[in-house]
C-alpha cells in the first residue's frame, strides 16, 4: 500500500507545528503538504487522502470546507466550541475541539480514517482479483467443454495428413512439404489438448475448496447464532 498524504491547512504557524511535533513522534507518519486557507480551492484532490483543517479565520472555515468536500475526500476539522454554523454538517468532516491534548485526538482520528482507507482499497484489489479468477474459470470451463470438438476434428486432420503422406512419391515437393507441416502442426495442437487434462483438475479443486469455504462460512454463522 502506498504511504497515505495528509494535506493540514492551517494560517497559523503554531497549529502546524504542533500537529506536525505529535505526529513526528510515532513510528510511522503520513506525508505532509502545508497549505494556506486562501490557498485550498488550487489543490489537486487527487493529491492527498485526508485533509486537516484548523487555526482558519471563522469566515475562512465555510469557504475552505466546501472546497475539500467537491473532492470527496475525509476532513477533520480541529475548531472551538460549535458555532451556529456547525462545520460537522458537511459531509465526511470530523470535528475535534480545540482542548488540551486535541493533537492526540486527531492523530487517533487520521489513523482510523487511513485504516478504513487501506481496508478499502485491499477490498477493492480482492475484488478485482476474484472477477480475474472467475473469469479465466469460465473461459478455462469452455475450452474444456470444446476440447473433444478440437480434438475430433485435429483427428481428422492429421489421419488424412498422414494418409496423403503415405503417397509421398505420387507428390511433388512443395505439396509433400506442406502435407507433412500440417500433420506436424496437427500433432502438437493435439498435445496442447492433452495439456487440458491438468487445467480441468485444478478447476476440480478450485471447486470443491469454494464449497468447503462456503460451508466453513455457514458454519461460523451458526455457531453465532446459536
Amino acid at each position: 500500500m502506498k504511504q497515505p498524504f495528509a494535506l493540514i491547512i492551517s494560517d497559523d504557524p503554531q497549529f502546524s507545528q504542533a500537529l506536525l511535533a505529535r505526529w513526528q513522534q510515532e513510528r510511522s507518519a503520513p506525508e505532509f503538504t502545508l497549505v494556506h486557507g486562501d490557498l485550498s480551492s488550487e489543490i489537486d484532490a487527487h493529491s492527498w487522502d485526508l485533509a486537516i483543517v484548523g487555526g482558519l479565520r471563522s469566515e475562512a472555515v465555510n469557504f475552505v470546507l466546501q472546497a475539500l468536500e467537491m473532492a470527496g475526500k475525509p476532513v477533520i476539522l480541529v475548531c472551538e466550541e460549535a458555532a451556529d454554523d456547525d462545520p460537522a454538517l458537511h459531509c465526511l468532516v470530523r470535528v475535534v475541539r480545540k482542548r488540551q491534548g486535541w493533537e492526540n485526538i486527531v492523530l487517533l482520528v487520521a489513523g482510523e480514517i487511513f485504516r478504513g482507507e487501506e481496508l478499502l482499497a485491499r477490498s477493492e484489489e480482492t475484488e478485482q482479483a476474484n472477477k480475474q479468477l472467475t473469469s479465466d474459470a469460465k473461459l478455462g470451463r469452455y475450452m474444456l467443454a470444446e476440447r473433444h470438438a478440437l480434438n475430433n476434428a485435429l483427428t481428422s486432420v492429421l489421419g488424412n495428413a498422414e494418409l496423403l503422406l503415405l503417397d509421398a512419391q505420387n507428390l511433388p515437393p512443395a505439396t509433400y512439404s506442406q502435407i507433412e507441416t500440417i500433420r506436424n502442426m496437427a500433432v502438437r495442437m493435439h498435445e496442447i489438448l492433452q495439456r487440458f487434462s491438468s487445467l480441468e483438475k485444478e478447476l476440480k479443486i478450485m471447486d470443491q475448496q469454494a464449497q468447503k469455504d462456503v460451508a466453513a462460512k455457514r458454519a461460523i454463522a451458526a455457531s453465532g447464532m446459536s
